[in-house]
């Protein structure tokens, strides 16, 4: 099990919402629409709020139930990604994440852009990955029909089971931290944008904010900094702000 989770990254600076709203590639991640815990309006509204090139959907953007539990700001959050496909006024790239994978034809048909496993990129003379991360998390099931089983029994206890969807949030945060899960995810996406001669490593997946730089994980040896987007689930929800000169992490309210 890993013991740390590399240096922290001095090139990564955390900030607030009352950051300058305006960017180059604007990154989010497990919004995971269907939980009683999930913030379309807030996602929205930071939508609306900011000005950007290129919009990062970072995976686990839906739940696995799919489409039936969605509340109606759900819908409005997608047909606004949807107008954002279709207007080409920005780039719209959606991830997909072991939660909302098997709704990638469901996700074509309804928001008009495909799902896609990675993305890379350049800014500021960086290469740039992003991927989900759970290809990186040992703990979750290789079989996807046992993982999604899984992901709809904690739809159900947080649904049926829990008034506010706290202690399911809680239980799952407990065994994240249990498992050493943050540091694996960390590790692993770093090792495997090493082996694609990448500079830094977007991911999402553990719901967890997290910027740490690795050493000799190319064979040049020049670092990969990790950088994680949160997630919109827990008490303060996160997102990436992406531009030539660095990264944001906005912790949102």
């Amino acid at each position: 099990m890993p013991r740390r989770v590399g240096r922290p990254a001095r090139e990564v600076s955390r900030v607030g919402l009352s950051t300058e709203p305006f960017t180059e590639t604007l990154v989010v991640s497990d919004l995971h629409l269907g939980l009683k815990t999930a913030r379309p309006r807030a996602v929205l509204e930071t939508l609306e709020r900011w000005r950007f090139a290129r919009l990062v959907l970072l995976g686990d953007i839906l739940h696995d139930g799919g489409f039936e539990n969605l509340c109606n700001e759900a819908w409005r959050l997608l047909r606004r990604l949807r107008a954002i496909a279709r207007d080409g006024d920005a780039e719209l790239v959606w991830l997909a994440g072991n939660h909302d994978r098997h709704l990638a034809p469901a996700i074509r048909d309804l928001v008009g852009v495909e799902v896609g496993e990675s993305y890379a990129w350049r800014s500021g003379g960086r290469r740039l990955v992003a991927v989900h991360g759970d290809d990186f998390d040992p703990t979750l099931p290789r079989r996807p029909s046992v993982a999604r089983l899984i992901g709809l029994g904690y739809g159900w206890a947080m649904r049926r089971l829990s008034r506010d969807g706290d202690w399911p949030r809680r239980l799952d945060r407990w065994w994240s931290k249990r498992c050493g899960l943050h540091a694996f995810v960390a590790a692993g996406a770093a090792a495997w944008a090493g082996r694609h001669d990448a500079d830094l490593v977007l991911c999402g997946h553990t719901h967890a904010p997290l910027a740490r730089r690795f050493e000799n994980v190319r064979p040049d040896r020049a670092p990969v900094t990790y950088v994680n987007a949160g997630s919109w689930v827990e008490r303060r929800p996160s997102f990436l702000a992406v531009d030539p000169d660095g990264i944001r992490l906005i912790h949102a309210h």
